[in-house]
């Protein structure tokens, strides 16, 4: 898990959940083991029930190295 991410301005209905796997099949064999929590079911049925999540979408993304932590000691 890298964090979760919610906006400090603007819209108050989009928040971020960023996770980091080394490969496309450690995503997979993840998200076979969440499905098969108990703990991990539940809490997405309290969240759909409740209507926290809206609108769930996924993007892949690769990390650019040169720009990778640029800058965190900066602020």
């Amino acid at each position: 898990m890298v964090g979760y991410f919610a906006p400090h301005e603007g819209t108050n209905f989009v928040a971020y959940g960023l996770i980091s796997f080394t490969s496309l099949a450690e995503y997979e064999a993840y998200r076979v083991r969440l499905k098969a929590d108990q703990q991990g079911r539940a809490n997405f049925l309290f969240a759909l029930e409740a209507g926290f999540i809206l609108q769930e979408k996924r993007s892949f993304l690769s990390c650019i190295e040169q720009t990778y932590l640029q800058g965190v000691n900066a602020l």
